[in-house]
């Protein structure tokens, strides 16, 4: 290594940009880190991959920022269990470092949750995709998070027309979807709110959940269940919305369910978001 050559090196970002105007949100994504996170039944912390895209607001008089200042502002976060607290100071520092008024920040990673066998005695880890996201502006924390549930729908319509079939002496099959509730709340700074309460609301309300490990016995019962839960995306994001209604510090929340239609060429998709001053609207689903 030449050692003097790492003096004095030239910084073409402290010159004039040539449009002097304002930039919302530059950044870096798609960064890949190990992320230790505190499951809710568990006093043990484990480490699972993340991804991670951080975000500032930019001065219009600034021609760009260090994008390693904010990578670099990660490291010593990489030991610290991911909390909502841990977040807020993270985006002090990414303000402070670039002399921002706004930063965001978001953790892409993937929960595992085991889910049982309805009849057997088997166990196996679910694995959801959820993040953190964290929005700092002038001075104002926000924090969010995300999830995606998968399920499945036996459609209503298509029993009913096979029970008309049955009545006349024919024999048919209702027709089942592959399902997934996208779920975005808001939450109340002053509350805790874990992922996995979050994800039961869901599936309490989708009912049909997918098993990783079966039996025929297991099997048999689900088409139990399936039999006495046969619901339109209309009905399914209304038990959701529901449930979120129950959950104390969900400030706000946006639902998108898409239902991946059997026997037609499109999907089926509803949304639904809570509806309070200055929170998710119809736009949010273009962002």
């Amino acid at each position: 290594m030449i050692t003097d050559l790492k003096d004095n090196l030239p910084d073409i970002q402290g010159t004039e940009p040539e449009f002097q105007r304002p930039i919302q949100q530059v950044g870096v994504s798609s960064v890949k880190l190990p992320m230790l996170l505190q499951g809710k039944d568990s006093d043990e912390f484990y480490s699972i991959p993340a991804n991670v895209s951080l975000r500032v607001s930019l001065k219009d008089s600034i021609k760009g920022i260090s994008m390693s200042r904010l990578t670099r502002a990660l490291i010593g976060y990489l030991d610290k269990p991911l909390k909502k607290s841990l977040i807020k100071v993270l985006l002090n520092e990414l303000c402070e470092k670039v002399e921002s008024e706004h930063a965001f920040i978001k953790f892409e990673f993937e929960l595992p949750i085991n889910r049982d066998s309805p009849i057997s005695d088997y166990s196996f880890p679910i694995y959801h995709k959820c993040s953190f996201e964290g929005h700092l502006e002038n001075g104002n924390f926000r924090f969010f998070q995300k999830t995606v549930v998968q399920y499945s729908s036996y459609c209503p319509c298509s029993t009913e027309l096979c029970r008309d079939l049955g009545s006349k002496g024919h024999q048919g099959f209702p027709h089942a979807q592959r399902c997934f509730a996208h779920v975005t709340i808001e939450q109340d700074v002053n509350n805790t709110i874990w992922l996995e309460d979050i994800i039961h609301e869901i599936e309490t309300a989708a009912v049909n959940l997918p098993i990783v490990v079966i039996k025929r016995p297991d099997e048999q019962e689900l088409a139990r269940i399936a039999g006495t839960s046969q619901f339109f995306v209309e009905d399914v994001i209304r038990r959701i919305g529901q449930n979120l209604d129950s959950v104390v510090g969900v400030k706000d929340y946006y639902i998108k369910c898409i239902h991946e239609e059997s026997i037609h060429t499109s999907d089926a998709i509803a949304i639904m978001y809570k509806g309070v001053p200055g929170g998710f609207d119809n736009t949010y689903d273009f962002i």
